[in-house]
């Protein structure tokens, strides 16, 4: 184990993880589950989106906690509910306070009263961890005096290569099909879709457009967009749809739904997307990267070192850089 975060769970005898936890599959949940196995004596409360908001949810981890002597809680998820249950916890029971912030939007929240408590709770942390230094930065900008002892890495963790078979075997054959007829293939991903201050938050919109852009340039271009949830939005996704047909790229545009890690796709294709508006780091690139394949993204946040960045919602700047990664990539 290299890593500080690592390092630094692995000294506590008794460890709760507290966050969401696959299925469903996502960023965060991936990198909890990859946590609790490199940490032997780890135990995961999961708290999905679905099951956040349950009341019964906080009482069976109150009871948990109550019950067990851990001797540390490393959080992913700020609910309120969750924060003022821990802040209770930590005045009858004895244990150290862990969180990630896996994103910057923690401080967009209006209520003020949000913010303070979010402002108290932070300061109170044994150890915080931040996945970009980004995110330092907006919470020192609210307010926020973070712990001493603050760690700055991505939430990339390796993941288990011995998975490939099993995982390879939830894709449709649709989609090797589309690999063998395609040439280049890019490809993107998102939880759902998502709207970020009225902007399409994984940047979908501009995935159709640079495959209009690029089709001029490579006629057999192909683009699988994996949407681990497409119950969400769905009026929005018909339109995308509906726009892939009147740039004549619906042959080109392939939408990979359902729950599906995504890492042995990155073995296949040539190049990897990331036109998020806002993000925290983005570990889809850590592993598209970690596995050869060329990764470009928005230049809003911290990206893992190799990154090519692109003038965030700039369709044009994020065409030449494709552009000139495919053609270097493919010289005939």
């Amino acid at each position: 184990m290299t890593s500080q975060l690592l390092k630094k769970l692995d000294t506590y005898s008794s460890l709760l993880i507290v966050g969401p936890y696959p299925p469903p599959l996502g960023g965060v949940s991936v990198h909890i589950y990859r946590l609790h196995q490199a940490l032997s004596k780890s135990n995961i409360f999961n708290i999905s989106r679905a099951q956040s908001y349950k009341g019964e949810n906080y009482i069976r981890l109150f009871k948990d906690i109550v019950n067990h002597k851990y001797e540390a809680i490393h959080i992913h998820d700020y609910d309120i509910k969750l924060i003022i249950l821990l802040s209770i916890l930590r005045k009858v029971k004895k244990f150290d306070l862990i969180a990630t912030s896996h994103n910057p939007r923690l401080f967009e929240e209006e209520s003020k009263i949000k913010k303070l408590i979010y402002k108290k709770f932070l300061e109170s942390l044994n150890t915080f961890v931040a996945v970009g230094k980004h995110i330092l930065v907006i919470y020192k900008e609210n307010g926020v005096t973070l712990p001493h002892s603050t760690i700055v890495e991505p939430a990339f963790i390796a993941p288990p290569l011995n998975e490939e078979r099993k995982i390879l075997k939830t894709y449709p054959s649709t989609v090797f099909d589309f690999l063998n007829t395609h040439s280049p293939i890019l490809t993107a991903n998102a939880f759902q879709i998502v709207f970020h201050k009225a902007i399409d938050l994984y940047g979908l919109d501009l995935c159709i457009e640079l495959v209009s852009k690029l089709k001029k340039n490579f006629p057999n271009i192909g683009f699988i967009f994996a949407l681990a949830n497409e119950s969400v939005n769905v009026d929005y996704l018909e339109k995308i749809k509906t726009r892939t047909k009147e740039l004549d790229i619906e042959e080109n545009f392939f939408f990979l739904t359902g729950q599906k890690e995504l890492w042995p796709l990155f073995k296949k294709v040539d190049l990897m997307v990331r036109p998020t508006s806002s993000d925290g780091y983005g570990i889809s690139i850590a592993e598209a990267l970690y596995f050869g394949c060329s990764a470009i993204a928005s230049d809003i946040s911290d990206r893992p070192e190799g990154t090519i960045l692109f003038n965030n919602r700039d369709i044009n700047d994020l065409y030449v850089k494709s552009k000139e990664v495919l053609y270097a990539e493919k010289p005939n």
